[in-house]
């Protein structure tokens, strides 16, 4: 089975970061990553010192899930260490911050009119 067709990374985190300031949180781009094909990760910062991070997967299927790369919310620093070792891995990944205390990311349809 073939993977979806996928937008430029450059478009697909702009898009993110207009989706999340018209639901009312704070977004922006914390690094720029290759515009074609870099992964994008998304930091949610919950603005009380701690953060969950969701980055993309592949499912059996080659489709796109997003997945938390903790269970539950961990403390900023931590979350930062965590992207700053991802990004020495892959000097070509996107991270865009959110900051939402409702820990939104944006990713469903229905989060857009929740502020």
């Amino acid at each position: 089975m073939r993977p979806e067709p996928q937008l430029r990374s450059q478009i697909w985190a702009e898009a993110l970061i207009r989706r999340a300031r018209l639901g009312g949180a704070f977004a922006y781009l914390r690094h720029h990553g290759d515009d074609d094909a870099g992964v994008v990760l998304i930091k949610i910062a919950m603005m009380d010192g701690t953060a969950m991070i969701w980055a993309p997967e592949r499912d059996e299927n080659y489709n796109r899930v997003w997945v938390t790369q903790s269970e539950r919310p961990q403390s900023e620093a931590d979350a930062d260490a965590w992207i700053e070792r991802a990004q020495q891995r892959d000097p070509d990944l996107w991270v865009v911050e959110i900051e939402d205390p409702k820990a939104r990311h944006f990713l469903l349809p229905d989060e857009i009119g929740s502020s």
